[in-house]
């Protein structure tokens, strides 16, 4: 997919993001790009434009990823266990933007627990844009789904399950395999079902044999 944003105002963004796939887009570690800046990507409708940048990689790779940034650095990677969230965080400077590097990112919500896989899961179920000859794979949005119900986003979770509910097929099969590979309540896995008006969902949920022990 080919995006033209550089009309829609975006020119930093887009410089940022071309510099970034630059920097980034021989090193061996696998990362996506997500939140606001991913969504938007992907035609999900936000409340503004995307500010900063959003980066999710595999704690292993942090060292692979880092080094190639080092220039931009405004810190060095560091364990953040910050309330429901815990990753390996550090920040760089775009041009005029902020990006974060997100290593291993979990986030908790009562006895839910959802951890990301990027390199295993996530990077197999990406798209990929085309941005100015520069290739960006984004954070699928079934996981972006599950974050902002987890963040309790409402602004972000219709926004995001319209999308989806657009074309489910590209995005229920991972959904299902988040859901079956982490912790969740099952109010939650209901929630996540009815914004997209998939009661099967639940359904299959609850006949894991895990589930039933």
């Amino acid at each position: 997919m080919s995006m033209g944003i550089v009309e829609e105002g975006q020119a930093p963004l887009v410089s940022a993001l071309k510099e970034l796939s630059a920097r980034l887009g021989q090193a061996s570690a696998i990362w996506l790009l997500g939140g606001s800046c991913g969504l938007w990507l992907q035609g999900v409708s936000l409340e503004q434009p995307p500010r900063d940048i959003d980066v999710y990689y595999d704690r292993a790779d942090v060292n692979n990823l880092h080094d190639r940034l080092t220039e931009l650095a405004l810190d060095k990677p560091i364990l953040d266990e910050s309330g429901r969230y815990a990753s390996l965080l550090s920040h760089y400077r775009i041009g005029s933007l902020t990006m974060e590097l997100v290593g291993g990112f979990e986030v908790r919500k009562g006895s839910s627990q959802y951890r990301t896989e990027v390199g295993g899961i996530l990077s197999e179920y990406s798209s990929s844009i085309l941005l100015e000859g520069s290739t960006i794979r984004l954070m699928p949005l079934a996981h972006e789904l599950l974050f902002n119900v987890l963040r309790e986003r409402p602004d972000r979770y219709h926004a995001i399950a319209e999308v989806i509910r657009q074309s489910p097929e590209p995005h229920v099969g991972l959904l299902k395999m988040l859901l079956a590979r982490n912790e969740w309540e099952a109010e939650m896995v209901k929630s996540v079902a009815e914004l997209l008006d998939a009661p099967e969902i639940v359904e299959e949920w609850l006949q894991e044999p895990m589930r039933n022990q």
